[in-house]
């Protein structure tokens, strides 16, 4: 990671670690980069959004390129366009299930995957400089500014197209006061759908606050009340889905996964009968799918990385436990929106795959961070001989019954330690015989 992009593009407090000086700076870059070009360009509902899409704008114009401007938008619709509509670049601001306080620019290339390493290297070399030395658009070369509403509705009418047909069922949507806010109400409403929705009322300040794929409980409250078949949640951005089943189980990440893998499969469509997680993907996923005679390549935290192994491997489906869900063959993103679609299909039209969720146990789960200073101590606690000899003993102990994971952050100082078992006391004593050697 640079000094600027780090996973998942630029994020960090608007006006402050995210300025609108820098939003220009990346505008410009990606302005100029391989001349007169189109670029897409969307936002979520955050106060400081226009702020930073307009200073993206000025960047882009002075330097030659065009901008298509579809406002208020999810993250999956930039991916999505981007990739069928001859864009060179897609931008989106947007700093997902963070507060409103914080933003974030993510760049797509023209596939509609996340901007390479070399090219973040190159806008960040770009950005430090002093001296603006990228020549300026002038006369008829300077970039064109255009309304893109109406391609939105092109990824609305995609979405539409993958929805199965209106049933007798009341749903409970959670907009995250979010992009979703923008999309949902009117696409359920076209297809037809029964829906009572909450947090749909966006102010620039309350996205993700207390609602949203992050925050269940209001959700979780409000189906408890009865009335609703299904509810679904997404994230500010709305690559992000959560789920309530009949029961008010939790439909999350992994149990995504793992009711789009048996469709797939029923189908005729899931590649190779194997399915992509990654480290974090709760145990009880990997033995439902080995039940279920599915495999799975394990990945790193981390979206991209689920999408490089799909598209490296020829697989169909994965994801995060977080709800980032990627069903390769429709689109090379997480969508929310499309996984609660391609939820509410199997509900409806595959009833006994959706009943297969009682087959799916979710195993117990102890996680704990451990702080350090700095990377430099915590790299020496992770190669200590007392930890590895700790990490040995825990190990021993979750048997093959469990699992241990210990992982340092990719963001902060942290040493994270996780252990999933049946019984939640041994993964208890497991990550305790864990923290006692770190704490020595």
């Amino acid at each position: 990671m640079g000094k600027y992009f780090g996973t998942d593009g630029v994020r960090g407090r608007a006006g402050d670690v995210l300025t609108a000086e820098m939003a220009y700076r990346i505008g410009r870059y990606i302005g100029a980069y391989k001349g007169h070009r189109k670029i897409l360009l969307g936002r979520d509902t955050r106060l400081s959004g226009p702020m930073l899409s307009s200073a993206l704008v000025s960047g882009i114009l002075a330097s030659g390129s065009d901008v298509y401007d579809l406002g208020v938008t999810t993250t999956p619709s930039i991916s999505y366009l981007v990739s069928r509509f001859d864009f060179a670049h897609g931008i989106m601001v947007s700093a997902s299930h963070n507060p409103f306080y914080d933003n974030g620019i993510k760049v797509f290339e023209e596939n509609g995957e996340k901007l390479s390493s070399a090219i973040e290297d190159e806008i960040e070399a770009y950005m430090v400089k002093e001296e603006d030395d990228l020549p300026l658009a002038t006369r008829e070369k300077i970039g064109l500014y255009v309304n893109g509403a109406s391609l939105k509705e092109k990824y609305v009418a995609w979405l539409r197209s993958m929805a199965p047909k209106a049933q007798d069922i009341s749903l409970l949507v959670d907009l995250s006061n979010g992009s979703a806010s923008e999309i949902v109400p009117g696409l359920f409403e076209n297809l037809g759908y029964k829906a009572t929705y909450i947090n749909g009322k966006p102010d620039g300040t309350n996205i993700n606050r207390d609602c949203g794929a992050t925050h269940l409980e209001g959700l979780k409250e409000e189906f408890a009340k009865g009335g609703y078949d299904l509810a679904f949640s997404y994230d500010g951005d709305s690559d992000r889905f959560m789920g309530l089943d009949p029961k008010g189980r939790l439909i999350d990440g992994d149990a995504a996964i793992y009711l789009l893998a048996l469709a797939l499969r029923k189908e005729g469509r899931l590649k190779k009968d194997k399915a992509v997680l990654t480290v974090m993907s709760n145990f009880g996923l990997r033995k439902a799918l080995e039940e279920k005679d599915i495999a799975y390549e394990i990945v790193p935290v981390g979206d991209k990385y689920v999408q490089a192994c799909l598209k490296k491997e020829g697989l169909s489906v994965g994801g995060e436990q977080s709800g980032h869900v990627i069903v390769y063959d429709y689109l090379n993103t997480g969508d929310g929106i499309l996984t609660s679609l391609l939820v509410l299909k199997i509900f409806v039209e595959y009833p006994e795959i959706f009943a297969k969720l009682d087959d799916f146990r979710v195993y117990p789960q102890k996680l704990e961070n451990v702080s350090f200073e700095t990377r430099k101590d915590l790299e020496g606690a992770l190669s200590s001989p007392k930890l590895q000899e700790a990490i040995k003993k825990a190990e021993e102990m979750l048997g093959r019954d469990g699992r241990l994971l210990v992982r340092p952050s990719g963001t902060e100082n942290l040493l994270r330690v996780m252990a999933e078992h049946p019984d939640s006391s041994i993964c208890y004593k497991a990550v305790e015989t864990v923290l006692a050697s770190i704490k020595e």
